[in-house]
Order: C-alpha cells, then sequence, then structure tokens
C-alpha cells in the first residue's frame, strides 16, 4: 500500500516539474533572426508587394574567439508575397532549424520601398504589434536593396549585422549621434508626428558609409528626402548636438579648422500667431582653433575677435543652409520644433498640431532667426604665439 501512495504521489508531480522544459528547443537546433531587410518585391505574376531577407545566426557555426569556427556563421533568406507574414512563413519553409525572433536587433528598409505611400506605416506596424519584438530593435533606410547590405564582408567582423549595430551606435561622430529605435518610431506614430531615420548606402563589397539621415514626413507616410554629408551634421547646431564636430573657417584667406567642445541651442517663441509664427534660435558654442596655417598671433586679442566673428559667420550659414533645405524644401519638421511648442506653449500647439508639418503647414510657413554667439578658447602652446 505504501509503495502504491508512493508511486502515485510521484506521478502526481512529475507533470509540474517537467512543465518548465517540455518545449525547450536546444540551441543547436535553432538560428536567430538577428536582421531583417525589407525591399519592394520585383514585378511577378503573383502581384507580390514585399521581399523579406532574414539575416540568420547558427550559434553552434560560431566557435569562440580561441577556437573559431570556418566558413560563415550566418546566411540570408529571401522570399516574397504580399504581407510581412505570408513571406516570413515562405521563408520558414526554406529553414531545417526553428528560428528564433528573439534576438532581432536591426531592421534595413530600401529606400524604394520608403518611398513608397503608406508602406512603412504598414511593416511598423507589424513590428510593433508582434509579441517577442524588443522596443530597442535599430531601424535603418539603405540606399540601394536592403538585402544586399546584408551581403557586406566587413573586416574584422564576423556578422554583417554587427558591423551594421556597430556603425550605428558609434558616437565618436555628429553623424552617428541619433541610432533610432522602434520604439521611438511607435511614439512618432503615436502622436502623428515627422521623423527621420539613418540612411546607409554600400560603398565596396567589405564597407558601407553612414551618409546621413532619411526624412520621412507623417503624411503622406513615406520617405520625402534625405540630409546627406555636411548638412545632415549641420543639422546638430540647430539641434544643439553638435559636440566633437569640426568646423574649417577661412580668416584672410587662410584655413582654420576648430573643435567644438560645447554647444547649446535654445528656441525662442517671438510671435505667437499662427499665420504669422516666428522662432528665434540661439547657438551659443565654445570652440578650440586645432590646426591654422596663417601667420595670425593667436594671443592677440583683436585678431580672436577676428576668428570669432568668422566662426559665428559660418556656422549661420551651416544653420540657414539645414533650414532652407528642411523647412524650405522638404517642408517636414525633423528639428523637434513640433516638442518645443507641444512641451512651452501647448495651447497653441494643441490649435495647430493637425496642420503642422502637413496641411496648413504652419511649420513650412514660419520665420525662423538663427543668432549664433561663439567663444574661442585659449589655442594653447603655439609657436605661432611667441614670434
Amino acid at each position: 500500500m505504501e509503495s502504491r501512495c508512493r508511486f502515485a504521489f510521484l506521478c502526481s508531480i512529475i507533470p509540474f516539474i517537467l512543465t518548465g522544459c517540455w518545449d525547450e528547443v536546444e540551441i543547436d537546433k535553432q538560428v536567430f533572426i538577428a536582421a531583417v531587410a525589407i525591399d519592394l518585391a520585383e514585378d511577378s505574376d503573383e502581384e507580390a508587394l514585399v521581399e523579406v531577407t532574414e539575416h540568420l545566426i547558427v550559434p553552434s557555426a560560431l566557435g569562440s574567439v580561441t577556437n573559431p569556427r570556418p566558413g560563415k556563421a550566418y546566411h540570408n533568406l529571401s522570399s516574397t508575397g504580399k504581407t510581412i507574414y505570408e513571406t516570413a512563413k515562405a521563408i520558414s519553409r526554406q529553414e531545417s532549424r526553428k528560428a528564433n525572433v528573439e534576438h532581432l536587433g536591426l531592421v534595413l528598409i530600401s529606400r524604394e520601398f520608403a518611398e513608397t505611400e503608406g508602406m512603412l506605416k504598414n511593416i511598423f506596424d507589424v513590428f510593433i504589434r508582434e509579441q517577442y519584438m524588443r522596443r530597442g530593435i535599430l531601424v535603418v533606410i539603405t540606399e540601394g536593396k536592403a538585402k544586399e547590405v546584408l551581403h557586406i564582408d566587413a573586416e574584422h567582423v564576423s556578422l554583417p549585422s554587427v558591423y551594421i549595430v556597430d556603425m550605428l551606435e558609434n558616437d565618436q561622430t555628429t553623424m552617428t549621434k541619433d541610432p533610432v529605435k522602434l520604439g521611438d518610431i511607435h511614439e512618432k506614430l503615436l502622436t502623428n508626428r515627422s521623423y527621420s531615420l539613418p540612411y546607409l548606402s554600400v560603398v565596396t563589397e567589405k564597407i558601407l558609409k553612414y551618409d546621413g539621415v532619411a526624412v520621412i514626413a507623417e503624411k503622406p507616410s513615406r520617405m520625402v528626402g534625405a540630409l546627406t554629408g555636411d548638412i545632415s551634421e549641420d543639422r546638430h547646431f540647430i539641434s544643439g548636438k553638435a559636440r566633437q564636430s569640426v568646423v574649417t573657417i577661412q580668416v584672410e584667406g587662410n584655413p582654420a579648422t576648430l573643435e567644438i567642445n560645447e554647444l547649446r541651442s535654445r528656441y525662442v517663441l517671438l510671435n505667437e500667431n499662427p499665420d504669422a509664427l516666428h522662432f528665434r534660435v540661439d547657438i551659443e558654442l565654445d570652440a578650440l582653433i586645432k590646426e591654422y596655417v596663417g601667420q595670425l598671433d593667436l594671443y592677440d586679442e583683436e585678431n580672436m575677435k577676428i576668428f570669432t566673428e568668422a566662426l559665428e559667420n559660418e556656422v549661420h550659414k551651416r544653420a540657414v543652409r539645414v533650414l532652407e533645405e528642411v523647412k524650405d524644401g522638404m517642408q517636414v519638421d525633423i528639428l523637434k520644433f513640433d516638442d518645443f511648442l507641444r512641451i512651452h506653449h501647448n495651447e497653441l500647439w494643441e490649435e495647430i498640431k493637425n496642420d503642422w508639418d502637413y496641411g496648413e503647414n504652419y511649420f513650412a510657413d514660419s520665420d525662423i532667426t538663427i543668432v549664433v554667439e561663439a567663444n574661442i578658447e585659449s589655442p594653447g602652446t603655439s609657436l605661432k604665439g611667441n614670434q
């Protein structure tokens, strides 16, 4: 009798012991989706709309630092379909292992796809609603086909996805100060606001280039252009994020390069009339002369005033050029004047928010004045100061 009771007791607790691991899949039986590329599908009889490429990592093929495995530790699988889910299912039928989406960290979208009206919002809605998707997923736009970026053979990095994420999160330049996450986009979608995304292009089979930012208009919900090169960096003079950047000026015909150590910008609303909005952007910066090939004495106070005026004029010119491109050209607010109004002039914002940078487009019709005040710190020891 006692043995039967013990047997019955064991049978009763075994199901509870096993519930924690009955559906567990060993790691060497899985592949992890590290990145997803989204392109417009090529013309086909099936009227496919989207091409999805999954960047799949095989953990057992990675090896270790001391014992690396030969060959690639990843492979890319593509398929086309009318929806993301349909296409993902088609890809799963090409893979012999169970795919794990919980480690997805990167989504790449081609410019061609992003410029198609309404497509971006639909794609983001899918990723945001998926229960296993993390809000920290990085999102970028690519110049050419997004899937081509996942074939980059970067040196010193075994996985293309790692190379891309490292590039996006590099904080050593002003170009890469703003990696955009899925959660950031969700907030913009909820408030019907425009935004920007990092913009990448392929240089060679081994090198990618961080070109600047793609500008996404809330209406008509598509990419309307890109800020590339210097103008992409110069937008940070207005936003106040241009620290560690360099500016080259001309002083009496000779070039001088200065490093921006600190920068502060402040928005001021001068006229609250919706039909005649007028903002002022106050830009204050501290800079240090890093290189100068002329003969002026850098310790002379009057000479330093010449440098300061030249720097202020150069920053002012660059900031105005950004406004001409963004406000007058694209007519899309990616400079966060909307946030300024929402926080500091909420009653006015509630009145105009539904026509801010679309519809009546109060943003494009507003006037924005740029005021720059520069301070150049002591240039340090220099032979030119002792001549």
